[in-house]
Parts: C-alpha cells; structure tokens; sequence
C-alpha cells in the first residue's frame, strides 16, 4: 500500500486504477517476465496490449509495433526496456499522446534515465520516474515485498520520489 501523499504516491494510484494500459517492450514469448508483469495486471482487471518495436505491423487486440496504432489510445504505458530502447518508447508515446508513462528502473538501469525523464516532462507527459508497478500492485508477491523493502533501506525509493516532485 502507498501510504504517502504526495506527487508520486498521486500518480502511482492513478497509474493502478487506469483499466486499459500498454506495456512497451513485451516480448511475444510467454514465459518472460514481462510476460508475468502482464498477467498480473491482468488478473487485477487490466486490459494489457503489448508494444514492441518488433513486432510485426500487422496489430492484433493484444499487440502492436507502435503505441500510435492502438485505437482507442490506452490511458497510460508502462516502459519495460533497458536504456538503449528506451528513447525509442518514449517519442512513441510523445507521437501517441500518452497522458502518464511509468519508466522501469529498480535495481539496475533501466528505462529512466535522465534523457527520457526530461524529455516526456517537455512534452507535457506525467512521468514515474523509476521502480515498478508490481512493488505496488495488490496483492504485492513476497519478492516485490523483499525488493521494495530492499529499495527503501538503500534510499532508492525516497530519490525517485524526490524526482517525481
């Protein structure tokens, strides 16, 4: 549960209850993580369309090359790529007048970084600037409990925060 109110605690709720999102950078292979992210907001009621540049340009319900190419547009975009690809999903979702994007980053680099954060906030885009939707997606599994707790000691979580203001 997000206890704090304030910016990021905001945009993490709202991020939570949108009912239709995309995720850029879904692989078509079901046993990946981003795979496992998908069901998990699926089974919490989310339609999920996976984006990926690779993808062929032919867009069925459940995917597509291109965030441009969904009709009706999804209500907010989670950015699951490592930082080369990341430039790439965030002038897609520029090009698609996504309203909030989410930009993966926990332990390692991931699609935030300052370039991309920098670049939706002049586009007018509300940005989470770092960490994961399943830290705070109900119900939490014991390892995105450990990794949340885990964030918090290192100071993580309060620097992303302090991004996000």
């Amino acid at each position: 549960m997000i206890m704090e109110d304030d910016r990021y605690a905001m945009l993490i709720r709202e991020f939570l209850n949108k009912k239709r999102i995309a995720i850029w950078g879904l692989e078509a292979s079901k046993s990946k993580t981003d795979q496992w992210v998908a069901n998990r907001f699926r089974k919490n009621g989310v339609e999920v369309i996976a984006v990926n540049s690779g993808f062929s340009d032919e867009t069925s319900r459940d995917q597509t090359s291109s965030l441009t190419k969904i009709h009706p547009p999804v209500e907010a975009v989670f950015v699951f790529v490592d930082p080369p690809q990341a430039m790439e999903a965030v002038e897609d979702c520029i090009a698609a007048k996504i309203p909030l994007v989410w930009l993966h980053e926990a332990m390692g680099p991931g699609a935030a970084t300052t370039e991309t954060i920098d670049r939706l906030r002049s586009s007018g885009t509300m940005v989470i600037p770092g960490m994961c939707p399943m830290l705070y997606l109900q119900p939490v599994d014991p390892a995105h409990f450990c990794l949340k707790w885990l964030l918090r000691m290192t100071g993580k979580e309060r620097r992303i925060r302090e991004k996000t203001q």
